[in-house]
This record gives C-alpha cells, structure tokens and sequence, in this order.
C-alpha cells in the first residue's frame, strides 16, 4: 500500500512539471515516514513517571543491599588519603539522596523522552553520567562524602530505558506519523504540494 501511494505521488508530480529527483531530501522523507509508520505511537509521561520509580527504587536497593559498598569504602579511604575531613554522608537510601536522585532520573528522562535523534540522547545520557560523578567533589568542599553510586545506578537505568523506549516509538518530538519536524523539509514539501495543486501552467 505504501509503495502504491508512493509510486502516485512521484507520477502526479511528473505530469505536474515537478521534478521528484531535484533532491536528495525527497526518498529520505519516504524512508522517515516509512520508518515512522512502523513503530508505534509513543507517549511521554507514562514512561516519564513509570521509568523514574524504577530507576529511583533500582538505586535506592541496590544501596539498601550493600551493593556498593566497598566501591564507597574505597572512595572514603580515597578522601581520607588526600587529606579531607569527612563531616557528614550523603546519599542513597538517604531522604537528600533520594530527592537528588528522584529529580535526575526525572530530568534525564524528560529530556531523553523530549530530544529528537540518537545523537542527541546519548549526549545526555553522558552528560547526566558525568555531572553525576560531579557531585562527588561538590559535597567534598563542604565535608561531605557523597555517596554516587547507587545514582548512577539510577542514572543509566534511566537512559537506558528512555532510549530503548524511545527508539522503537515514534514519539511526539519525532513528528506526527506522515510529517516530519525539519522546518526546511517542511517548507519544501508545502511548496511541492503547492505547485501539484496549481499546476504546471497557473
């Protein structure tokens, strides 16, 4: 049915003295509404609000279990060695770890969920991972050990499931099924349609 519509657009638009070919944009818009139809529908704050209690109760386990524990040991130890008075803990099973850590997950989802492209997501992903490890360094100024273990935990399950969510789902930022959000192709393809509909001699 696709290749039938397709083979009538490129037909109409030949007898309508446009050529389908002048541009390389023109099969890449076929092959993105193709894809587009493929997957289905996705929505944003069902995954949103469901994966940020998954992540937030991973992270908050695996603290609770002692899973990273001797990770945090050797990172107090680390501390000590350089000469840094250790006050307080922060962190995960904590009521601050779990704020700090709730609010990440949340955004990172929100911006995976709500940011076109690949590219994009992992970069966030990334960069989430990394201004995570950031906090270390932070609450040490203050003497505070904080403990970033089980967040990133909570960080990359959270990506992770934003990504894999997001690429076998056409989500809103990814455009209405048969649109895309380029403004360049979109323009384009408003002037083509204008053209077929005027015809070749108007």
């Amino acid at each position: 049915m696709f290749a039938k519509e397709t083979f009538n657009q490129i037909e109409s638009e030949c007898f309508c003295g446009v050529n389908p070919f002048s541009t390389s944009r023109y099969f890449a818009n076929h092959k993105a509404t193709m894809s587009q139809r493929a997957k289905p529908e996705g929505d944003f704050a069902f995954p949103l609000i469901l994966f940020s209690f998954v992540s937030l109760l991973l992270g908050t386990g695996a603290e609770v279990m002692g899973v990273f524990e001797g990770l945090s040991d050797q990172l107090r130890d680390l501390w000590r060695v350089g000469g840094l008075e250790i006050q307080s803990e922060m962190g995960l099973p904590g009521l601050a770890g779990i704020l700090v850590t709730a609010a990440t997950c949340f955004g990172v989802l929100a911006a995976v969920l709500g940011s076109p492209g690949s590219g994009r997501r992992c970069l966030i992903g990334f960069s989430s991972l990394f201004l995570s490890f950031t906090l270390i360094p932070a609450f040490a100024v203050w003497g505070i050990f904080w403990k970033p273990f089980g967040m990133m935990l909570a960080v990359l399950w959270s990506w992770f499931s934003a990504m894999v969510y997001a690429q076998t789902h056409t989500m809103p930022c990814d455009g209405a099924v048969g649109g895309l959000t380029d403004p360049a192709t979109r323009l384009e393809k408003e002037a083509r349609n204008e053209q077929v509909t005027q015809g070749p001699h108007d």
